[in-house]
């Protein structure tokens, strides 16, 4: 009689840490990293000079970082030159605005690479 009410607890804070842990996932742009953070946390991050490309479809066996259950018209890839997992899945909320500012903030540390060079 006890297990169920146990399972049941269980099950409702299972679900509730998923999404806890979903919403608080998000991506900002600097001017040399892309950086993915957890309730402001930095947790991973890559130079924009590493990322080769950003894209809508994925290749290869990717790192997974979601912030929805939706992913269908958020998902953006992010490829790079360097890594064991070469690709993110990031899931901005507006895809086309982030996949801009990404782009240029990767024009823009290149441009600043090759003029130090």
């Amino acid at each position: 009689m006890v297990i169920f009410p146990t399972i049941m607890l269980l099950v409702i804070l299972a679900t509730f840490l998923v999404l806890f842990c979903m919403v608080g996932i998000n991506y900002r742009v600097t001017r040399s990293h892309l950086t993915i953070t957890f309730w402001g946390i930095p947790i991973r991050w890559t130079k924009l000079s590493t990322i080769v490309s950003v894209s809508k479809r994925r290749r290869f066996t990717a790192e997974q970082w979601v912030s929805t259950f939706r992913m269908k018209h958020r998902k953006l890839v992010v490829r790079r030159d360097k890594g064991i997992l070469r690709e993110w899945v990031i899931t901005p909320k507006y895809r086309y605005v982030f996949r801009q500012q990404l782009e240029d903030a990767i024009a823009q540390a290149r441009g600043s690479d090759m003029s130090v060079k």
